[in-house]
């Protein structure tokens, strides 16, 4: 209990002993800045040493000096970190949510405008008769450079067309042409 009030009401830079409890290491540090507890595992390493020394020289008086030495493997122990959460970090972590929250809204408007954009040229690019998925797959193999750069001239935002926009393009042609084909498809029979 006193490591605990020292932690507590102590300066994040002076360091606390760690308290052992059947093989569980308690330390009271700090992590990021904030104070935290860490909770590490550790095997019994006393009882490890100890045989691996009289195996050792069991098997120094079985085998002879040739064989050369081998490196010893590092073991790692199994630890979990607490965090005390205070407010100012929970209003950074909100800004930082917020942020990317934005940044993937805005994403999708783009995408969903690209996608209208596509469906819009392949639509201009059709003839005004009869269409099926075929015509419409041919229409868009024939003209798809022409289709592209008319689809990137009518997107504004720059950071997108550096980025996505290839992806996006390529995704909505290739996983999303059913779905153009059918919004196609019922924009002529409501025009009809």
């Amino acid at each position: 209990m006193v490591l605990m009030n020292e932690y507590l009401s102590r300066d994040n830079r002076a360091k606390t002993n760690s308290v052992v409890i059947k093989n569980i290491s308690i330390s009271f540090t700090t992590s990021y800045g904030a104070k935290s507890i860490l909770l590490a595992y550790k095997e019994e390493e006393e009882l490890r040493s100890t045989e691996n020394i009289t195996g050792n020289l069991r098997k120094e008086e079985i085998t002879s000096d040739s064989t050369p030495p081998s490196k010893k493997r590092r073991i790692y122990a199994v630890a979990i970190v607490m965090q005390k959460t205070t407010f100012l970090g929970l209003q950074n972590v909100e800004k930082c949510v917020d942020a990317h929250l934005k940044q993937l809204e805005t994403l999708t408007e783009n995408v969903n405008k690209c996608a209208q954009y596509l469906i819009r040229e392949i639509e201009l690019k059709l003839p005004v008769s009869y269409i099926n998925q075929e015509i419409i797959k041919l229409t868009l193999r024939g003209n798809y450079e022409e289709i592209e750069r008319n689809v990137r001239r009518q997107i504004n935002d720059l950071t997108f067309l550096d980025m996505y926009f290839n992806i996006i393009f390529l995704e909505l042609i290739s996983l999303r042409y059913k779905e153009i084909f059918y919004i196609i498809l019922s924009n002529r029979e409501s025009l009809a």
